[in-house]
């Protein structure tokens, strides 16, 4: 090899870095201003939810405040004044309650920007550091082909030698930097990603608890105005409903163990269920809005909430929770249109506040028979099914019988 072919394959190597400090010169620097207009962008981001966990904190403080004023309200004696106030705080409280769960939401939306950016940054940097090592590897290759001994003895000056030595281990050490840099990039893309995932899914529950939350706070709004219409803000009116509600209860409940002897000998063996005392959901669909002995139910003072209250649109067919014979279907003061069935294992279930319904008494029901229609009758709060399993006449947790709640 002489000479000139040496200089020939040092200028390229020469050649080959220069491309590489004019891509670090020139490519770089843009990918470099976008990494930086991203990160602020992120910054700026996450201000926004710094400032979303600010008005949480502040709404955390007001809903401790309007808490100990319902537990105030709801250990007073029962009269309309101190129900009134008990309703008035409950909504204050449902009503930050909301608020909390938006700011939260929005929170978490900005959370999902933040991830995105980042996202972007990690794939931008991935594609520079890519860039790189497609050259450095095209350097690297070039080198080898010039083996170390045809420098020696093909080169007159040594200087030159140690030169392209240096520039090929360089080359080598930017390599190895370039390739970690690329590992944890992929590492923190996956790491976002999955991440990003995650949001989507507490997102999507924290729209689910709003919509909950918010007919709550309706049906909060409706209980004041359902109070104030029966009693017409009177005290003495307040004392007849209380009247009226006890009175109905207690017939309820002497009239299922009355009834509940008889009906057992006709109720049918051949419940596809198999378990004529297994109850079954009496609605498709629709939010709960209040349980069994609920503490936020808003008319406490007057009876414990011995049900469980699903909102549905008015005319929701309602169902027989297991198949049983109908005690009666008649309109109360506090139920309004409601049906009463008595099942088997000393077991009944009503249906109250219809709209209508489409059974009368002494009928034979089965499992998953429609009996009438949902609706806001009686001392109602809005479009809804009251919905109450008693068991020898005394009312229990729906939830805790009934498949499917």
């Amino acid at each position: 090899m002489n000479m000139n072919n040496t200089f020939i394959q040092l200028g390229k190597g020469t050649i080959n870095a220069l491309l590489i400090v004019l891509f670090i010169i020139l490519i770089l620097p843009s990918v470099s201003l976008a990494v930086d207009d991203t990160s602020v962008a992120i910054e700026d981001l996450q201000s926004q939810v710094d400032a979303r966990k600010s008005q949480m904190d502040s709404l955390n403080g007001q809903m401790d405040s309007y808490q100990e004023k319902v537990n105030f309200y709801a250990n007073e004696s029962a009269s309309l004044r101190n129900d009134l106030s008990l309703i008035e705080n409950q909504m204050k409280l449902a009503q930050l309650d909301v608020a909390m769960t938006q700011a939260d939401i929005e929170g978490q939306e900005i959370e999902m920007q933040i991830l995105e950016e980042k996202i972007k940054l990690e794939e931008k940097q991935l594609e520079a550091q890519k860039i790189m090592i497609e050259e450095m590897l095209f350097e690297m290759q070039l080198n080898d082909k010039l083996g170390l001994i045809e420098i020696l003895f093909g080169s007159e000056d040594f200087n030159e030698l140690f030169t392209e030595i240096e520039q090929l281990e360089d080359v080598s050490a930017d390599l190895n930097n370039a390739l970690e840099g690329t590992k944890v990039s992929k590492e923190n893309l996956e790491k976002n990603r999955v991440e990003q995932a995650k949001r989507l899914v507490q997102l999507e529950e924290l729209e689910g608890e709003l919509k909950i939350k918010l007919a709550g706070f309706e049906q909060q709004e409706n209980a004041k105005d359902a109070l104030l219409a029966i009693t017409k803000d009177s005290e003495a009116e307040y004392r007849v409903l209380m009247s009226e509600l006890r009175q109905e209860q207690q017939y309820i409940t002497s009239q299922i163990v009355k009834l509940q002897a008889d009906i057992e000998r006709r109720i049918s063996e051949s419940d596809q269920v198999g378990d004529p005392s297994l109850l079954t959901r009496p609605l498709s669909g629709g939010i709960i809005t209040a349980v069994f002995h609920d503490p936020t139910y808003p008319f406490r003072h007057l009876f414990e909430h011995s049900g469980l209250d699903t909102a549905v649109p008015t005319g929701t067919p309602v169902y027989s929770a297991a198949p049983g014979v109908v005690a009666w279907a008649r309109k109360g003061s506090s139920y309004g249109n409601y049906v009463m069935v008595i099942h088997s294992g000393g077991m009944a279930t009503l249906y109250a506040h219809l709209s209508s319904y489409s059974v009368t008494a002494d009928q034979f029901v089965s499992r998953g028979q429609v009996i009438g229609y949902s609706g806001n009758t009686g001392f109602s709060t809005g479009p809804h099914l009251h919905f109450e399993v008693r068991v020898n006449g005394i009312p229990v947790d729906p939830q805790a019988y009934v498949v499917g709640y």
